[in-house]
């Protein structure tokens, strides 16, 4: 027996940049990009600097590694 589930592939859920979009808003995803970066950068700098802190927030252990295994 074979059973069909009706959940979207990760593919379907991907935002596409079109030659529709302004831009304005190819500015603003590009800011938006950028932000999310320093963050990124922000959090791997910060727990680098204190290991204190790891085991605090398993959210910000899982950006950093994630982060130092894209490197």
């Amino acid at each position: 027996m074979t059973i069909a589930l009706n959940r979207p592939h990760r593919h379907d859920l991907a935002v596409t940049t079109t030659s529709a979009t302004t831009p304005e808003q190819r500015r603003r995803e590009g800011a938006t990009r950028d932000l999310a970066v320093r963050h990124l950068q922000g959090v791997s700098t910060l727990l680098a600097q204190r290991d204190d802190l790891r085991g605090v927030h398993a959210f910000a252990d899982v950006v950093e590694e994630s982060v130092r295994w894209s490197a």
